[in-house]
């Protein structure tokens, strides 16, 4: 017996259950962080080196704050142009969660453990979320269920941009078997690689209102 593909209109049960999760993430990063255990009469000599040790911990809490941060805003303005679904688009919503719901646990490795390994996994979390809310967004887009703006150019458009943070935190994968300090900060060519991206953007619109 085939399996009967559900259709209706709006998303608001996918958005709402999108904007949980995104909340309940960016609460649990936070919860990697303890406090020191210190005598109190030894907290004048010994609560500053303690603090300054979780260094690492608030980098890694920093970067992930911001990118989950980063994807709620990219989520929210994919799905105003969405106004149908089906139930595979509600899995493959899913499926992006569970990869955005994984995040706390390699940010708190990179915390603790700075290593290769870690870095690694890491980046590849980050990547898989970046690949199915592009996917997720194609989906959408390939199947009508966006407003009638979203033509087929402006979907390919959208779909790379989705991609570019992937790709970045796959380079800095191999950026990290030469320098693993210069792989923590091979995310921040996410900003220029979206500015680039805006550029494309602003000329394909050009080019569509001259055709019109």
């Amino acid at each position: 017996m085939a399996v009967q593909v559900l259709e209706g209109e709006g998303t608001d049960r996918l958005e709402a259950i999108s904007d949980g999760v995104f909340a309940i993430v960016l609460t649990l990063l936070v919860l990697q962080f303890e406090i020191p255990d210190v005598p109190p009469g030894r907290a004048e000599t010994d609560l500053l080196p303690r603090l300054l040790a979780l260094e690492p911990l608030l980098f890694s809490y920093l970067l992930s704050f911001f990118a989950v941060g980063l994807y709620w805003v990219v989520h929210q303005n994919l799905f105003q142009t969405v106004e149908r679904h089906d139930r595979v688009l509600l899995y493959l919503n899913l499926l992006f969660l569970l990869t955005v719901s994984f995040l706390p646990f390699p940010t708190e490795l990179i915390g603790t453990y700075v290593t290769r390994l870690t870095w690694a996994l890491y980046a590849t979390n980050f990547a898989l979320v970046g690949v199915t809310m592009t996917a997720t967004w194609w989906y959408a887009a390939r199947r009508g269920f966006t407003t009638d703006e979203i033509d087929a150019r402006h979907a390919r458009l959208i779909s790379i941009r989705g991609l570019t943070v992937p790709a970045v935190f796959l380079l800095s994968i191999g950026v990290s078997l030469v320098s693993l300090q210069w792989a923590y900060w091979t995310p921040v060519l996410i900003g220029p690689v979206q500015a680039l991206w805006v550029r494309a953007y602003r000329i394909m619109k050009a080019d569509l209102e001259r055709e019109t």
